[in-house]
């Protein structure tokens, strides 16, 4: 049924744009006549049949029309990034209501599966016939949101635009965050600066890279060091890329909401049934600080390093990096000041200046000299015993950190096919603390309470946590206390499980230590799913029915999928 709705729905909308391609080629024809030009009247009749456009052109202009008491979920293959359109059935067929969540990629990876944003965004607006209901932005990431720009996305209009209270000016947890993210972004510069000016362009230029991640920006837009005082200045104004995209959004959307976990469940505006349930992020500073899974929360095969770099770098490398300059900075190292001495002053000390210049490598010649004699095992006066830089290569950690901290902060959502019914999970980047949290509260539903356990027992459809990476999709048994995938797809609805990954495996590859998707996570998925599990760089053509599954349910699935270069479709009965 869902295959023949939509080709139906192509063929319509393939009519049409034929009709108005000949048309307007005629009209251009008839008036090149008559002012006289025969030429170029000539050339545009003979070209009329040229500008038609070809099948796959004219797809790209049908409106996504789900089958009845239906959801289709339209995964858009835009690069390393999140991209979906959901369309939800109404009484009308003609009328769905379309949910846009996300739409951004790393810069890069669209080229490794030939699509662009551009082509994207101009599709969604033709899909929704200019108009999406709900647009939601779950985190302020450019692999979320880089997609959004006033081209990609002309001519579409917005009801409602959903955020997570995280970005709301109002509320004063969140301005603290971002206050606290803006120190530890000022810190990071000036480690990048204290680094290049050491020579290791290499190791500033992954910094460069992780900077870039949270300003934003395209491939046309990369961090660029000499416009950091501006762009610093620019962030903390709310002129960074990603917040530029966001608020298109906003200013576009009839009415901006931020959400919080655990306070109502909503009726999906121009449905009869379909409710919205908000798990995350969580209000506790603590549990958004909480990044990677514990012990048997975490699927084997991966090494991770819990560690953190924390405030102290942050302070100190923010000395480093004012904010009126980030440029400049005296480059102190992490302790308190009164265990401090500068080399430079040092060396020029009067009580001990000697001592510094025998002993920590600021006369090389005294160095030479005892190795000469071979007195020494270590020579007195070695430059390893100067922390000058070393302290700054930690400042990778800060900057993972910083990256985990703003996927935490993703807004999750669960959407409900009518009370009790199937659920479509979309977590966005959530990591270990936004998980933790789903089961800390409940919803009240009348007289009744739904638990996040329930929720997730009844979900057919998994949009996995973070490209599928080691940190953002926790193990776990369905007796543990908190949210796992054990506790996803319980009972029927374990025939019906799918997952949908957002990654392209070439393009991580050239990333230091992007594991993307993590191979522990994804077996355990199609091993859940049957083999039902859509990955951005993965043609359907390559998808597999597992031996635990039935070629009768193997079929049912297929026949709700479609896809093609932009997109795929999957529709989920209600």
């Amino acid at each position: 049924m869902a295959r023949k709705a939509m080709k139906a729905s192509k063929k319509e909308a393939a009519k049409s744009v034929k009709k108005r391609t000949k048309k307007s080629a005629k009209k251009k024809a008839a008036a090149a006549k008559r002012s006289g030009n025969r030429k170029k009247a000539a050339k545009t009749n003979a070209e009329t049949t040229a500008t038609v456009p070809p099948a796959v052109a004219t797809e790209t202009e049908a409106r996504l029309l789900p089958p009845a008491n239906s959801v289709t979920v339209r995964m858009y293959r835009i690069g390393h990034g999140d991209c979906f359109l959901v369309a939800f059935a109404t009484a009308d067929p003609k009328k769905p209501v379309y949910v846009l969540i996300d739409c951004g990629y790393k810069p890069g990876s669209p080229a490794f599966i030939n699509t662009t944003a551009r082509e994207i965004g101009q599709h969604i607006v033709a899909a929704t016939g200019g108009r999406v209901h709900i647009a939601v932005i779950t985190h302020e990431h450019q692999d979320h949101v880089n997609g959004i720009t006033e081209a990609n996305f002309a001519g579409l209009s917005i009801d409602h635009a959903w955020f997570a209270w995280t970005e709301d000016p109002e509320d004063d947890v969140a301005n603290d965050l971002r206050k606290k993210f803006k120190d530890k972004l000022l810190g990071l510069i000036g480690a990048r600066n204290r680094l290049a000016a050491a020579g290791d362009v290499k190791q500033a230029a992954r910094l460069d890279d992780f900077i870039s991640f949270e300003f934003g920006g395209d491939d046309g837009q990369m961090f660029q060091p000499a416009q950091m005082t501006a762009m610093l200045g620019a962030a903390a104004g709310g002129g960074s890329a990603n917040k530029k995209s966001m608020q298109i959004f906003k200013d576009r959307a009839n009415d901006v909401r931020y959400l919080r976990p655990h306070e109502e469940i909503m009726t999906l505006p121009g449905t009869a049934d379909t409710r919205v349930f908000v798990l995350g992020p969580p209000k506790d500073p603590d549990l958004l600080k909480t990044l990677d899974p514990l012990g048997d929360e975490e699927f084997r095969g991966h090494a991770v390093s819990s560690a953190s770099a924390g405030n102290y770098f942050a302070a100190a490398a923010r000395d480093d990096a004012r904010a009126d300059d980030p440029s400049r900075g005296s480059g102190r190292p992490p302790f308190a000041n009164r265990y401090v001495v500068e080399s430079k002053k040092a060396t020029r000390d009067r009580q001990h200046g000697r001592f510094f210049k025998a002993h920590y490598g600021a006369e090389n010649g005294v160095a030479e000299r005892s190795a000469a004699r071979g007195q020494y095992e270590v020579d007195d006066n070695p430059a390893w015993r100067r922390i000058d830089t070393e302290w700054l290569y930690s400042s990778e950690q800060l900057a993972l950190d910083m990256n985990g901290q703003t996927n935490n902060s993703s807004l999750v959502l669960a959407f409900e096919l009518g009370k009790g019914g199937k659920v479509l999970l979309f977590a966005a980047d959530a990591q270990r603390g936004n998980w933790l949290s789903w089961a800390k509260a409940g919803w009240k539903d009348g007289k009744e309470a739904v638990t996040a356990k329930d929720l997730l027992s009844r979900a057919v459809l998994y949009k996995a946590g973070h490209h599928c990476s080691h940190n953002a999709t926790l193990n776990g048994k369905l007796t543990d206390t908190y949210a796992n995938l054990s506790w996803m797809s319980q009972g029927d609805h374990g025939r019906e499980f799918t997952a949908m990954i957002t990654a392209v495996r070439a393009w991580a590859e050239t990333q230091k230590g992007w594991d993307h998707p993590f191979k522990a996570i994804k077996d355990e998925l199609l091993k859940k799913s049957s083999g039902r599990v859509f990955q951005t760089d993965t043609d359907l053509e390559k998808m597999a029915k597992a031996d635990n599954s039935s070629q009768i349910e193997w079929s049912d699935f297929q026949s709700r999928v479609e896809g093609e270069r932009l997109f795929f479709d999957y529709t989920v009965r209600a």
